[in-house]
């Protein structure tokens, strides 16, 4: 399977493929997704959002520390709303977690209603990073948690042509336009990885 059509697949995943795909992430991506979460500040009853949530392991993993507030998910690809939604259908039944087939662009969500906001490896397949950004800053409460999570090739591979963010300034750059701070970024931790952390200000109404 050629490059550009790995990055479609990521994208939307659809068909068996994508479900397929779905499952493969689940299983590669649990160490990253734990590695990650370990930096955020989630509390026992803290609302949490992840965006394109795909096959739902990170929000399972959310769930299990939220436990008496609400992870919500979503994505934009049906087939990954199912896996994700079968994953976790024991948070559901009990209303800790929630499903949703939405894109970024447009979150069903009302303004200042999330503690903590993640997107692993999905930031990069928005069709409007700014757009997409301005968003999840929109439904993040005021001081509220923003993790960003993905691959980080280096200039020499292949993947890196394909890429919307090819460098560290780039995401520094995207979230300050939006109005995120502080940011802080780390490349060290887990080679081939990016780590973004930022913030939503907290602006004083007189």
């Amino acid at each position: 399977m050629g490059l550009k059509r790995m990055m479609l697949l990521g994208e939307r995943p659809k068909g068996l493929i994508g479900k397929i795909t779905g499952i493969i992430m689940n299983l590669s991506h649990s160490k990253i997704y734990l590695w990650a979460i370990e930096n955020l500040n989630i509390k026992h009853e803290s609302r949490v959002l992840d965006v394109g949530c795909g096959g739902g392991k990170a929000v399972k993993i959310l769930g299990n520390l939220a436990k008496n507030g609400t992870v919500c998910g979503v994505d934009h690809s049906e087939e990954m709303v199912v896996m994700a939604r079968r994953l976790n259908h024991h948070f559901i039944g009990s209303n800790r977690v929630q499903i949703r087939q939405a894109s970024v662009l447009e979150l069903p969500y009302r303004d200042n209603c999330f503690d903590i906001i993640t997107a692993f490896e999905t930031i990069q397949f928005w069709p409007d990073v700014i757009n997409g950004l301005k968003e999840v800053k929109r439904v993040m409460k005021p001081e509220g948690q923003f993790l960003i999570v993905n691959r980080f090739p280096k200039q020499d591979s292949k993947w890196y042509q394909l890429l919307k963010l090819k460098s560290a300034d780039d995401y520094k750059k995207s979230l300050y336009q939006v109005g995120f701070a502080p940011i802080r970024l780390d490349t060290r931790s887990k080679p081939g990885w990016i780590m973004i952390k930022s913030s939503k200000p907290y602006h004083k109404i007189y």
